[in-house]
């Protein structure tokens, strides 16, 4: 089989998404690249999301290798959402997408071009935000991108380093995944229901892997109130808090980080305090 002719898994996470998930899905049908398989997984929307993706799928069915709707009787946040569709994943890399944001037409070809030439580096490609909200200052999250694309272009020691201090991937959809590695650390951690990303990609950098920059634009990440970038922080950063006394501390001192680990033991307590969690 060619390199261009691995199969890819496209996932797309929706709830409550039936505004948006068209323009997602139909950035996914423009693909240059042609063997995808395109796996919706819906987390017990509240709206007509199952109903819009059913009669998408069926239209456009034949434009990929194989499509699925995978659905659920209870809502578990997106690490759970996504552990069902990657239980059906057949591809040899996939693509997480949320169902408000959009992919370059060229993204899963550039994506797989770089796994092939850069073996056990799993990309981070640029990203154009984008908000329909004509007042939103999309400033600070372009800094904070910034800062993201510098640290893919660590070592991969000072990336794992710097990850265990703080999140620095740009954006879930900005990665791009071979199967096995994610297989291999069982899929995504259902522990921090608000979170999926950073606790896969600390597990990723501490079995070895490494990040690099993609250095273009394939994804096009929507920027809005209902996001966690946009949104309300709180329940994230007791996600954040969670995963901080459950692993990252005692990652950080396994690794000389004692006094780091101190500082931020100091830290995430007054997170936990303020929210009558201790």
């Amino acid at each position: 089989m060619k390199k261009k002719d691995k199969l890819v898994s496209v996932v797309v996470q929706a709830y409550n998404s039936a505004a948006t998930i068209t323009e997602t899905l139909e950035s996914v049908k423009a693909q240059d690249y042609q063997n995808i398989e395109l796996i919706v997984t819906d987390d017990l929307s509240k709206d007509n999301t199952i109903e819009v993706v059913a009669a998408w799928l069926e239209q456009n069915e034949s434009r990929f290798r194989q499509t699925q709707l995978v659905t659920t009787k209870v809502n578990t946040g997106i690490p759970g959402s996504n552990n069902r569709a990657l239980r059906h994943v057949t591809g040899q890399y996939v693509e997480f997408l949320a169902a408000d944001d959009r992919m370059s037409v060229d993204a899963i070809s550039a994506y797989v071009s770089y796994c092939e030439a850069h073996p056990n580096t799993i990309p981070i490609s640029r990203v154009r935000l984008f908000s329909e909200d004509a007042d939103c200052d999309l400033s600070a999250v372009a800094a904070y991108c910034a800062r993201c694309y510098e640290f893919a272009a660590l070592s991969q020691r000072e990336q794992y380093r710097q990850l265990l201090i703080q999140n620095r991937i740009v954006a879930p959809a900005a990665a791009f995944y071979p199967v096995k590695i994610l297989r291999s650390l069982e899929g995504f951690d259902e522990a921090y229901r608000w979170m999926e990303d950073y606790p896969l990609n600390v597990k990723l950098l501490k079995k070895g892997y490494r990040f690099g920059l993609l250095d273009k634009e394939l994804i096009h990440y929507r920027i809005s109130g209902a996001s966690i970038t946009g949104g309300s922080r709180a329940p994230l950063k007791l996600a954040e808090a969670k995963m901080f006394f459950r692993e990252k501390m005692w990652y950080m001192i396994g690794i000389g980080m004692g006094w780091e680990a101190v500082k931020q033991s100091r830290s995430w307590m007054k997170v936990l305090l303020r929210r009558g969690k201790v």
